[in-house]
């Protein structure tokens, strides 16, 4: 019972830390103190370090020898390192959806998918934002491989606090979504399409790419 407190402790710890440096009020270079953690929370350090060891592993907050632990600068480097990885996730992910993916499974899928349009059409881009993830995640899901999805979950955190870096100098990139490549990642695992998912889902990532690591027009 001991042990299972310990672990309800530091997970709660996690997340709450996790959510503030999603949304922006924990900026990227935050200095994350253990004793000024412990007593926020009302807890001992060990809890706090142990939440700090799980941000460090999903990549959200890193460990600097004789310095302490920070919240993490990702880099643009790092968005094109989670973007490879992510793609090669949902390549296998909406190949096995096809196969195992029941129809009220893809009626789901559907209204994944519309709720990222009406967001995106509102204008509301943190719902947007959230709500795409939602949809990706909904396809990874029906992959059936738990694994799979735990690594997808991993790289969406670091994908949003780098998309947050990369919106800071491309306004844009928030207002342009990629709507049409989502109906088609949707309608080939419909269509029990494997190779067409997964060609669906190299085309989005390329786009996002395009529009990311293109240089910004001068003036």
């Amino acid at each position: 019972m001991t042990a299972l407190t310990h672990k309800q402790l530091w997970e709660t710890i996690a997340d709450a830390l996790r959510d503030e440096i999603l949304d922006g009020h924990l900026a990227a270079g935050s200095r994350l103190v253990e004793t000024e953690l412990a007593e926020r929370f009302g807890v001992s350090r060990g809890p706090v370090r142990d939440a700090l060891a799980e941000l460090a592993r999903e990549g959200l907050a890193v460990d600097l020898p004789r310095r302490g632990t920070f919240v993490s600068s990702l880099t643009e480097a790092d968005l094109d390192e989670v973007y490879v990885i992510r793609r090669a996730i949902e390549e296998a992910a909406v190949r096995l959806a096809v196969e195992r993916a029941s129809e009220a499974d893809l009626e789901g899928l559907r209204g994944a998918l519309l709720e990222v349009e009406a967001a995106y059409a509102r204008g509301d881009l943190a719902t947007a934002w959230e709500a795409d993830m939602s949809f990706h995640r909904a396809y990874c899901r029906l992959s059936g491989n738990g694994r799979l999805l735990a690594l997808f979950d991993e790289m969406a955190s670091q994908t949003v606090l780098l998309m947050r870096t990369a919106l800071a100098t491309r306004a844009s990139l928030g207002w342009t979504p990629p709507v049409e490549y989502h109906r088609r990642i949707a309608d080939a695992i419909a269509a029990r399409d494997a190779d067409g998912a997964a060609a669906a889902v190299g085309d989005h990532y390329r786009y996002t790419e395009d529009r990311l690591f293109a240089s910004e027009p001068s003036g």
